[in-house]
């Protein structure tokens, strides 16, 4: 892929998913400037219904893989979520609030696309250093929106209104998803498709069955290709930990002065972004699901929280590294997904494991605010107990089934290049 075409994804990504990443604190900020009725109770309503549908992103998956150019449904649903967010923005406090928790969750349902389903554009079904650095750039994109987008909503929430950040958004989301459409097309045909399928039946190594119909496709892979398996189920546990554990930290920030645990999460934002930046230039060479290993590696930093959580400085530090932790970890399951996926569902599988990762981590921000009565020191031991097991069951397992290649990957990288 031409140094242009590789901006071209980069800015369309960051765009598109700015729109998911900053949608939470600018409704925050508006439901707060509005006045209605509980501000905070009201934008967790509707900030959930954004969230909740990412679940069910493998029913809208198979689109991805049943026409030959998967940009138009990426492209199509960034811009049915801009429009949608664009109605909840100016319906908010207006509005009775039924309909605009439909309206959001309308948006919610376009949400999959946008994570999973972009990065499924990115082609390359092998390990060399190019594939992998290009998914470390697709990596890099969800840290930059998620450490730029609050930013841009909280600057214009100051300089024009709640409102005008959230409509701001809604503007860069259009303009990624008319980006989307002059990327490379990556897709297959119906021929190349169908020709796909016949070659993963006839050699199936693992008894996967690649060709399942509809909506089973994406989790039929998933959970029938082993080393795929293990890396998925890692993904989910990663983000539940991390969710917990940002938390979790906000609230140690929050024990030193207000407004601290917002400098814990951009500590935590940097640290990803100079990982994922670092491995832009030199790209992870393990096996994906011996590289989710690192899992474990959570757990000292988080202990290294507890025990140093007093002093703030050292809180920083800390997060940052975990930020550093985490950031392999998102490369090697979305190379994962593409060295591993079958081709006849290959959109199904980044959008099945994108949707539950969002799920997973709404579930461990979730777990840890029920927690709270408890102390955020302990809610940082137990997820770093729960890391340790995870990556412990999880090298058992390596080590009685090694990693088998999938019986559809080519031997040599293919190019995000038409």
């Amino acid at each position: 892929m031409s140094g242009s075409r590789i901006g071209a994804y980069v800015l369309a990504a960051v765009l598109v998913r700015c729109m998911d990443a900053g949608t939470t604190v600018g409704l925050v900020l508006l439901c707060t400037a509005t006045h209605v009725s509980s501000p905070l109770r009201t934008a967790g309503l509707v900030a959930a219904a954004f969230t909740a549908p990412h679940a069910l992103g493998f029913l809208s998956a198979p689109l991805l893989d049943r026409i030959a150019d998967p940009r138009r449904v990426v492209a199509a649903a960034a811009a049915a979520f801009a429009a949608l967010l664009a109605m909840v923005t100016t319906w908010l406090g207006h509005t009775p609030l039924p309909l605009v928790l439909l309206t959001a969750l309308g948006a919610g349902a376009a949400g999959p696309m946008l994570t999973g389903g972009l990065s499924s554009l990115v082609e390359g079904r092998t390990a060399d250093a190019r594939t992998r650095r290009l998914r470390a750039l697709d990596a890099l994109t969800y840290g930059l929106a998620g450490a730029g987008a609050p930013v841009i909503v909280s600057v214009l929430a100051a300089a024009v209104s709640p409102r005008g950040g959230l409509l701001a958004l809604s503007a860069l989301g259009l303009v990624g998803a008319v980006l989307v459409l002059c990327l490379p097309v990556v897709g297959t045909s119906p021929a190349q498709a169908a020709a796909a399928h016949q070659h993963a039946r006839t050699n199936l190594l693992d008894g996967a069955d690649p060709s399942a119909p509809g909506t089973r496709a994406g989790p039929a892979a998933v959970f029938r290709h082993v080393p795929l398996r293990r890396v998925a189920l890692l993904t989910w546990v990663g983000a539940l930990l991390v969710a917990a554990a940002l938390l979790a930290g906000m609230s140690l920030g929050e024990e030193h002065a207000s407004g601290h645990g917002g400098w814990v999460a951009a500590a935590f934002g940097l640290g990803g972004l100079g990982g994922g930046l670092a491995l832009t230039v030199r790209p992870p060479r393990m096996a994906p699901d011996r590289g989710m290993l690192l899992v474990g590696l959570t757990a000292p930093v988080l202990f290294t929280a507890v025990l140093t959580g007093g002093w703030f400085p050292a809180l920083l530090v800390t997060y940052a590294v975990l930020g550093v932790v985490v950031a392999p970890q998102t490369v090697l399951s979305l190379a994962a997904r593409g060295e591993f996926a079958p081709p006849g569902a290959r959109g199904s599988v980044f959008v099945t494991v994108a949707g539950t990762k969002v799920a997973f981590a709404s579930a461990g921000t979730a777990l840890a605010g029920l927690a709270a009565g408890s102390g955020p020191r302990s809610t940082l031991v137990a997820v770093a107990g729960v890391a340790l097991v995870s990556a412990a069951l999880a090298g058992a397992g390596v080590r009685r089934s090694p990693t088998v290649p999938s019986p559809w990957t080519a031997r040599r990288g293919d190019q995000l290049s038409s």
